[in-house]
């Protein structure tokens, strides 16, 4: 079975829903003072349809589905027990070179910009594997997987209004999913976050004030302003840093934060 199907049967067969992973690694990730632990709704929902989850959120999954953390391995073809079995006494062990044959890496990134994204409500793009040919070269040395995702804006959504206009690529760092606030001199300085919530994703600015999200919305867009608890109605993914936008009179990339 694999690694995300078999997370979920787990998951589902202890009864454990999407907000007490929510809950729990949350909790863990407050405790260690790292973001990385966290595990919000959209990102356990990625891990299931076969995303590859970094050490961290590993460990945080494990705590939440009560496992320990060598047996979450296992579906990734990771077996701890197997690290004697290559252990070599001195020098180069021939045999480690037969056992361990060369292999592709476990999780392979790409974002395929030809594909024709014909959706209106904004999205998170579920790489596969196939489309890293089709990866701009201005990206390849920055990729990281782990931190980094990307999302369509729906035909639908003018939250951001030419700002962020319908069907712009963004890329979302998901390290940075606490809500800034500072003296920005501009609407293009002022943070954009994605947000998942019950109704979806949207792409916006942000306020919050306690538990209450509040989705802040270009004032040229007719979307009105929207508030959500959190984390059980919504969880901020990340901060927009880089955005593609879908049309020829403006820069090809555009730079939304450092």
């Amino acid at each position: 079975m694999e690694p995300g199907k078999w997370i979920r049967a787990l998951r589902e067969e202890r009864l454990i829903k999407p907000s007490d992973v929510e809950r729990i690694t949350r909790a863990v990730a407050d405790a260690k003072r790292n973001s990385d632990f966290y595990v919000p709704h959209s990102t356990l929902a990625d891990i299931e349809a076969g995303s590859i989850p970094s050490i961290h959120k590993l460990f945080a999954l494990a705590m939440s589905l009560k496992v320990p953390l060598n047996e979450l391995l296992l579906p990734f073809g990771i077996d701890a027990k197997e690290m004697a079995d290559y252990e070599a006494e001195s020098g180069e062990d021939v045999s480690l070179s037969q056992n361990l044959a060369t292999s592709e890496p476990p999780f392979r990134f790409s974002l395929n910009f030809d594909r024709n994204f014909n959706t209106q409500e904004t999205m998170l793009l579920r790489l596969q594997p196939q489309d890293t040919a089709n990866l701009p070269s201005i990206l390849q040395s920055q990729i990281d997987p782990v931190r980094y995702r990307y999302a369509v804006i729906g035909s639908n959504d003018h939250s951001m209004a030419d700002l962020l206009p319908s069907r712009s690529v963004v890329q979302i760092d998901t390290s940075q999913n606490r809500i800034q606030v500072f003296a920005w001199r501009s609407m293009r300085e002022r943070p954009i976050y994605l947000v998942w919530h019950t109704e979806g994703h949207t792409c916006c600015w942000c306020q919050v004030d306690g538990r209450d999200l509040t989705l802040v919305p270009h004032p040229l867009s007719p979307k009105p302003i929207r508030r959500f608890k959190m984390p059980r109605e919504a969880t901020v993914v990340g901060r927009v840093t880089n955005a593609w936008l879908p049309f020829g009179s403006v820069p090809h990339k555009r730079d939304l934060a450092s």
